[in-house]
């Protein structure tokens, strides 16, 4: 792509019985990156470790912490890692699993702090969870259906149920085109078809291939995050809400789309991935919920 280049290419190799490499995060400071390890099947352990920028051997990674991490869920064999945020101002690292802790670890602690610390539990499950561009909000989607949005703190200001009725905030009209009972059935039906409707209106159908995750994405100001979940089962809704938890608009029903959401930086586009039988397409969306085209890969 013409606006990125490569800057810097090393390979660093742990030994093969080491805990396998889970999440990574960037130091924007000093230019390195905060590397995490684990849990893994065998060994429900966490361990993190910096990377300089002049790091090209295991043994130069120097290691932050290390704790137990067994999963909390009977249904969550091994934990997972969502998030790895690193707070360069505080020399503080976030870590969000799957089984519902948020975890502080601090670099630097002051005396008094301790290295690691468990700053809150969503007792259901974490589903998906992001931090906003300006590192101030905290986005968690639960297991329950429900998103929470929290200060920097971890502090509340927002938890909402993602219902079924959201749907209803947007009200984007579905014709019917294509259901033989609203179709005129005279000659002349061709040709006197309405261009502007499809022949075709998307239920949301899901995919057979959807893996059934949740993905939330901010806009690149941070006014306003995209959550993409699946409905009871059934078919997909993208929501976009403020950064004050207030629901803002609902995604139009596409049949295929899966869980990849991404805000194009300028905010004015969202993309999606919607999978056909016989290809797989990038589809745009408006924040309104509206869609605005698509490409073939």
């Amino acid at each position: 792509m013409r606006n990125l280049r490569n800057s810097r290419h090393f390979l660093v190799e742990f030994p093969t019985d080491s805990l396998p490499p889970t999440a990574t995060t960037w130091d924007p400071a000093t230019d390195g990156i905060i590397a995490a390890f684990g849990p893994s099947s065998s060994s429900p352990v966490i361990e993190l470790r910096r990377l300089a920028k002049d790091c090209y051997s295991a043994h130069d990674a120097k290691q932050i912490a290390s704790w137990d991490a067994p999963s909390p869920l009977p249904d969550i064999p091994v934990d997972t890692i969502l998030s790895l945020q690193y707070f360069a101002d505080t020399a503080t690292i976030c870590l969000i699993l799957a089984g519902g802790d948020i975890v502080i670890v601090r670099e630097e602690p002051l005396p008094g702090e301790d290295l690691i610390e468990i700053v809150g539990s969503v007792d259901e499950g974490i589903a998906a969870a992001a931090w906003s561009p300006d590192e101030e909000l905290l986005a968690i989607s639960t297991r329950a259906n429900t998103l929470i949005l929290m200060t920097r703190d971890f502090e509340s200001i927002a938890n909402v149920t993602l219902s079924p009725e959201d749907v209803q905030v947007s009200a984007h009209v579905s014709v019917g085109w294509g259901k033989r009972e609203t179709q005129f059935q005279g000659k002349r039906a061709k040709a006197l078809k309405d261009p502007t409707v499809p022949e075709h209106v998307d239920e949301g159908q899901l995919s057979s291939m959807d893996q059934m995750q949740t993905t939330i994405s901010w806009r690149g100001d941070g006014a306003y995050l995209a959550v993409n979940s699946v409905q009871d089962g059934k078919r997909r809704m993208i929501r976009v809400y403020s950064r004050e938890g207030v629901l803002d608009s609902v995604g139009e029903p596409v049949d295929g789309l899966e869980g990849a959401l991404s805000w194009r930086p300028a905010g004015n586009l969202m993309a999606g991935i919607q999978r056909r039988s016989d290809r797989v397409d990038v589809v745009f969306f408006e924040r309104n919920g509206l869609r605005h085209g698509e490409f073939s890969l």
